[in-house]
């Protein structure tokens, strides 16, 4: 008898011990990034005005361009709005990751994000670390907590440029820029987290070699670095604007490693977060033999076998300062087609 019961107890703590463990290991979060390959992700020409309704024709249309579902989508909410709700959780019953550039300024009161910095740097800057805007960031702090899902966020992006009100060269350069930037990202991040927004995913992004980007040591990325805990994603912004810019500026010739091999390496050393191109692309021109389509080709070419670490890229699909988009030529979609057909290049990752 006393067997009998030992045995019973022996298989009855067993069972509830590997349960413990099934439970466990199902309920232990995944790692950001874990996939295999990495996923297609994309920006559409008039994103800002169309997801935020929930409207989603530039999506499908782009998918059916180059013959593939996507798995992220960024748009560029500002200060003035509210989380997007509704756009995120369209997004997600179709599988695709939302990506959130979430600007700080306010176009209701500077349409183009043109406000001029004075001595002691951004005044939204400071507004944020006085307080003044807790209610705001908390509100949209709750709402993102309320869906519920993934969302990427891309806060102060391209902060070692001279183009944005928040990047280290407009709030002091060498005399504190980017420990400005620094202080205004944890802050923001702390009080996401404290009000328990977990599953918003933090992307940190610098801009990749650039005519418009300081090479002093000050502006090095490693400064502007929060640390691991405050970082969830790693993401490289660059382009190739050859021959020239929209204002008339001579541009080098940038292939994809010009574009990205340097501050991929640089980052690398930084954490140990997967890596994302949060926006690239080249506009169309043929010169010197090297066309679009040729640039297309290495570009993924590159990210498959050189650049392990990237798990997502966007392309940046708009006709702006450039014709960045896929179809900017016959030659250029078909490109795309080809690249995109390699089973590497995936849709959603769940």
């Amino acid at each position: 008898m006393y067997q009998r019961t030992l045995l019973y107890f022996v298989l009855i703590s067993t069972f509830l011990l590997s349960y413990s463990c099934m439970n466990n290991q199902e309920s232990a979060p995944e790692k950001e990034g874990s996939w295999q390959g990495c996923v297609i992700g994309m920006y559409p020409e008039n994103g800002n005005e169309t997801l935020p309704t929930g409207k989603q024709e530039e999506i499908d249309d782009f998918e059916a361009k180059i013959g593939k579902e996507i798995g992220s989508v960024v748009w560029f909410p500002t200060w003035d709005d509210e989380f997007p709700l509704e756009a995120c959780q369209k997004l997600h019953e179709r599988g695709i990751i939302p990506h959130l550039t979430w600007e700080i300024f306010w176009p209701s009161e500077d349409a183009n994000n043109t406000r001029q910095t004075g001595p002691e740097g951004y005044e939204g800057f400071r507004e944020v670390l006085s307080g003044k805007h807790d209610e705001y960031i908390d509100r949209f702090a709750r709402a993102a907590k309320a869906f519920d899902q993934r969302v990427l966020i891309r806060f102060l992006h391209e902060f070692n440029g001279n183009w944005y009100v928040w990047s280290g060269n407009k709030n002091g350069k060498a005399e504190g820029g980017p420990e400005k930037v620094v202080e205004v990202w944890k802050y923001v991040v702390d009080r996401f987290r404290k009000l328990g927004a977990d599953k918003v995913k933090w992307l940190w992004v610098p801009h990749g070699p650039s005519t418009d980007l300081s090479t002093e040591a000050w502006n090095e990325v490693a400064n502007y670095w929060p640390g691991d805990e405050y970082v969830d994603w790693i993401g490289l912004d660059g382009y190739n604007f050859y021959p020239e810019d929209p204002w008339g500026g001579k541009r080098p010739l940038r292939n994809f490693d010009n574009c990205f091999r340097a501050l991929y390496d640089d980052c690398a050393e930084l954490g140990d977060q997967p890596m994302m191109i949060a926006e690239f692309g080249t506009g169309e021109f043929q010169a010197d033999d090297f066309d679009k389509a040729a640039w297309v080709t290495e570009a993924f070419t590159k990210i498959k076998t050189e650049y392990p670490r990237l798990k997502i890229f966007t392309w940046f699909n708009i006709n702006k300062e450039l014709d960045w988009r896929v179809n900017s030529s016959p030659e250029s979609l078909g490109a795309f087609q080809e690249a995109l057909a390699d089973p590497y290049f995936i849709s959603s990752p769940y």
